[in-house]
């Protein structure tokens, strides 16, 4: 199947982007390098293409984001300390990147696999925390990944497919 991975030279973005890669998907990778490392990447590269795109860049998305299977969302600005800082960078960047992501996906029929955060849920002490826990974020990087699980429902309902899970089901 052919994905894209948005912050695939990040963290968990690039783990993501080897496994799928060593389960035989062709694999491109979306990232700014604001964050993420091509070096994290380094035992792939050969085998993906790589982008080094703003998600927030809705023409360059558009032209890559067509005939794909879907499309592993991880790329955001996560530092919860740097989001009290630049509130509106975080905003832009989650907020409006990420739909820029959902309304590709509506328009050219591809599955999102979003990544959230607990953050949406405020101070909880219990874990694990239930998906029907009341959500209440306490930083500016908490609300923008609320914003963007109601973006999750927007486009859901008009028939987005958008899966927002800690495990991922089978595309």
């Amino acid at each position: 199947m052919r994905f894209v991975v948005t912050g695939g030279a990040g963290f968990v973005g690039s783990h993501l982007v080897k496994l799928l890669v060593e389960e035989g998907h062709e694999i491109t990778v979306i990232d700014n390098l604001h964050k993420g490392k091509k070096e994290n990447l380094t035992s792939v590269i050969n085998k993906i293409k790589f982008q080094k795109i703003d998600i927030r860049d809705y023409e360059s998305m558009r032209k890559i984001l067509k005939n794909i299977d879907g499309v592993f969302h991880q790329a955001a600005l996560t530092v919860v300390q740097d989001s009290f800082a630049r509130p509106e960078e975080y905003f832009d960047v989650n907020v409006h990147g990420t739909e820029n992501i959902f309304k590709l996906a509506n328009e050219n029929k591809f599955k999102v696999v979003y990544a959230s955060s607990s953050s949406v849920y405020g101070h909880k002490l219990e874990t694990p925390i239930a998906e029907d826990t009341e959500r209440n974020p306490i930083n500016p990087y908490g609300k923008t990944k609320l914003e963007t699980e109601y973006l999750v429902e927007k486009y859901s309902k008009l028939n987005a497919e958008i899966i927002n899970r800690a495990k991922l089901p089978s595309l």
